[in-house]
């Protein structure tokens, strides 16, 4: 399995016999024209969002939209904590704690969580009620998710400063998960340094990838 990190939370994906891309906003795209392609839009903000996707020459694209881009393209739009199958691929939505939604993938016997804008989004100067939802929604979510993954995309935004790894260090505390890709933190790749040098609790021992630049590609 081959991880394209393309910049910002896109990634592209390539399995034995499918293509998935989620969140493309930026990046260079090669794709392999032999293998269906599965594109993910988790939610509308422009850093998740390029209009683009729907001019990509691919001879078999299916579109798995949020439900907040609906009537703006033909797709398959999908709702907050529902379970699809597009073809042999399972998807699981989950609510996002800012818009849209988080999926759940299952293809090929792989499990891959990406989780959009689902985050912890603790805010310094915030009211407390909002915070509170924050973080109530969030570990809700994620106590759904109970079966073993083997990639999750999460995010990493340090704009939240000294609350940035809350979201990722409850991931840790309650999924077991193999590989963690660090998302959302805008070409920022400082981050895989500043990672190795928090004492995070990992129970599960799951390995958090170094990204050292945009288009970088991992054998998985």
């Amino acid at each position: 399995m081959l991880v394209t990190h393309l910049y910002h939370s896109g990634c592209l994906i390539e399995l034995e016999h499918h293509s998935l891309l989620f969140d493309y906003y930026q990046g260079d795209l090669k794709l392999n024209q032999e293998k269906p392609l599965y594109i993910f839009v988790s939610h509308r903000h422009f850093d998740h969002y390029n209009p683009q996707i729907f001019k990509l020459k691919h001879p078999k694209i299916t579109y798995i939209l949020s439900n907040d881009l609906r009537h703006k393209y033909d797709g398959n739009y999908v709702d907050v904590h529902q379970t699809y199958h597009f073809d042999d691929i399972k998807v699981k939505t989950l609510l996002s704690t800012d818009e849209g939604c988080a999926f759940i993938v299952e293809v090929e016997n792989k499990t891959i969580y990406f989780a959009g804008d689902l985050n912890w989004w603790h805010w310094e100067g915030e009211p407390n009620q909002d915070n509170d939802y924050q973080r109530s929604t969030y570990q809700q979510e994620i106590n759904t998710i109970c079966q073993p993954l083997d990639i999750a995309f999460v995010v990493v935004d340090k704009r939240q400063e000294e609350s940035y790894l809350l979201g990722l260090q409850y991931f840790l505390n309650h999924v077991q998960v193999r590989y963690i890709f660090p998302i959302h933190y805008f070409g920022d790749y400082t981050i895989s340094d500043q990672l190795k040098k928090e004492k995070l609790d990992n129970p599960y021992h799951a390995q958090i990838i170094d990204i050292h630049h945009q288009d970088e590609t991992f054998e998985i």
